[in-house]
């Protein structure tokens, strides 16, 4: 995970975060979190344990990190703008993480992964266009070895966690797409890049506060984003 959110930091556009100073984009960042995170906290209290532990971390997790490329690949013409507002998820993701009470060292460190490794690669630029490749496969990598360890450690996936991923998502992707409709701002944008919860970020998140038993509905959730990012990309083509 720390590897994973290194690369990604290290090849995030800064200057894409000008973009949030529009006061729309910013309320389109905000507008999942101050409904999906609440909502999550209170329905958690009635689910079991493991799968409340899987849904507040997807719950507070920054957007799909692949947003601005599937945007791109689905022949969207705002990736920059997706770009703009992953960013925007990633610093309220962040707060969200660092002032959550009994927040795990682990979380706290990968946040950390990820703003060290932005500053470094914003401070040699020239260094960091030349391994802009290598970061690229060693994120995915990374990316794929933490869903792979999850679903070795073979958590329990019942209707229960299929049913609250399937909700999550289409929760999110509601509350998006209404604000970006409301607020005129490009739809797949919105709906890739503040509409999602990066389910890798969320599968740790989970994993370090309450086992490996509670990355069910990370899990499903990423299975369920593959599909959509997959049917999109192949309409296209």
């Amino acid at each position: 995970m720390l590897l994973y959110l290194a690369a990604h930091g290290a090849r995030a556009p800064f200057l894409a975060l000008l973009g949030l100073k529009r006061l729309r984009n910013l309320v389109l960042v905000i507008a999942p979190y101050a409904v999906g995170v609440p909502l999550a906290f209170a329905v958690a209290e009635r689910l079991d344990p493991a799968i409340a532990a899987g849904l507040v971390a997807l719950a507070i997790a920054p957007g799909a990190f692949l947003a601005p490329a599937i945007v791109s690949a689905a022949g969207g013409r705002r990736a920059d703008m997706a770009g703009a507002l992953l960013l925007g998820t990633v610093i309220v993701s962040f707060v969200l993480v660092a002032t959550r009470p009994g927040a795990s060292t682990v979380a706290i460190t990968a946040a950390q992964a990820f703003v060290v490794a932005s500053l470094a690669a914003g401070a040699m630029p020239t260094i960091r266009d030349r391994v802009l490749v290598p970061l690229r496969w060693a994120g995915h990598l990374a990316g794929l070895t933490v869903v792979a360890l999850a679903v070795v450690s073979a958590p329990p996936i019942d209707v229960g966690s299929v049913v609250v991923a399937l909700a999550g998502v289409a929760l999110m992707l509601a509350i998006a797409g209404a604000a970006a409709l409301a607020l005129r701002r490009d739809l797949l944008s919105a709906l890739a890049a503040t509409g999602t919860r990066d389910p890798i970020v969320a599968i740790a998140l989970a994993w370090s506060t309450a086992g490996s038993g509670a990355t069910a509905v990370p899990l499903v959730t990423a299975a369920i984003l593959g599909i959509v990012a997959a049917a999109l990309i192949f309409r296209r083509r």
